[in-house]
């Protein structure tokens, strides 16, 4: 049986250095994460000849081009390639003993508009899907914008805010997700991400378990929501409750005061209030010796792990390659039915 093997390839500013870097390679890890968080790629090389600390040293808001090739993964031992996307090199760290570097890039550029620049600016009778293409095209960025009810707003304004924790806002108070890679802004619903069918099973028998930690927890969990909005005098304009499908083992009722112009608006803050309170009651993180093609945003299915057994969604993937081998790090929650 011939060994799958994973490996990395390198562009630096448009020259493929692979084979310059191959014989220094101690170690890589790239990090992907479903929202709220940089992607980034880190590399350690060694440095006997302090070549990192003179003339090889990198140039910072240098743009990497990373690609996973994974060979005899399949029937026919081929090799396939898993682009990871563009990164900007943010910092270089050189060390002794032993001698070495290790270089983190990111996927949210610094040199870009979406960080570091404070902006005034307003929209008026607008939608989020107007405002996220805006920032998009105002870092040179493409949109892409993956929801099916676009929330609308009366007035939106940005004040003394950069762009893209203003826009992380917006799509935090729509409940939705928001992640920059390859020079694209990503924003999408978790909830329906979740809805996907697992791409895979991992087995406790079956995979090398290098650490696993669950947990879980009804502490500040809720079994219903309920929102309402009061005019100045006190009479209740509207209300909306929900109660999920399967809610946690506790009594308490999550109550929100707060103004929404319909029903549908109502719907869509409670529901995405009460995901943040109860998306935490399960969790668990989960390393296994050896590759698995596994990208945040996929279900997975765990077996055999008792109580923790069932459907879970990647919130972050990390692979990685050392002197030890292969390994994949897994954080998980568990997938929430019905809102």
């Amino acid at each position: 049986m011939i060994a799958r093997n994973t490996s990395l390839d390198i562009t630096y500013e448009g020259k493929n250095i692979t084979e310059d870097l191959r014989p220094h390679l101690k170690g890589w890890t790239y990090t992907d994460n479903l929202s709220g968080q940089s992607d980034d790629l880190q590399i350690t090389l060694e440095d006997r000849d302090h070549l990192w600390m003179g003339a090889w040293y990198p140039d910072h808001g240098a743009k990497l081009k990373a690609t996973m090739k994974r060979t005899n993964w399949t029937a026919e031992q081929t090799t396939k390639e898993h682009p990871l996307g563009m990164f900007e090199i943010d910092e270089i760290e050189n060390s002794y003993p032993p001698s070495e570097v290790t270089i983190k890039a990111l996927s949210v550029f610094q040199s870009t508009a979406l960080k570091g620049e404070t902006k005034n600016r307003s929209w008026e009778k607008t939608k989020l899907s107007v405002i996220a293409n805006d920032v998009a095209g105002g870092a040179g960025m493409e949109l892409y914008y993956d929801v099916e009810n676009d929330p609308e707003y009366e007035r939106k304004e940005q004040t003394e805010e950069e762009d893209l924790p203003f826009l992380q806002g917006l799509c935090n108070e729509a409940g939705l997700a928001l992640k920059v890679s390859d020079a694209q802004i990503i924003i999408f619903d978790e909830s329906k991400y979740e809805q996907e069918d697992p791409v895979a099973t991992i087995d406790f028998k079956e995979f090398q378990i290098k650490k696993f930690r669950g947990r879980g927890t009804i502490n500040d969990t809720y079994r219903s929501v309920r929102i309402s909005h009061h005019s100045p005098k006190g009479r209740v304009n509207q209300e909306y409750a929900y109660t999920p499908p399967s809610p946690p083992p506790t009594g308490r009722v999550l109550v929100i005061r707060e103004r929404f112009d319909s029903l549908a608006e109502a719907e869509r803050k409670a529901k995405k209030a009460l995901r943040d309170k109860n998306s935490k009651a399960w969790s668990v993180s989960l390393t296994i010796l050896e590759d698995v093609p596994l990208a945040a945003s996929q279900n997975i299915t765990l077996k055999k792990f008792g109580k923790y057994d069932g459907k879970w969604i990647i919130t972050q993937a990390t692979h990685g390659q050392s002197n030890s081998g292969d390994e994949t790090s897994l954080q998980l929650r568990r997938c929430l039915e019905g809102y």
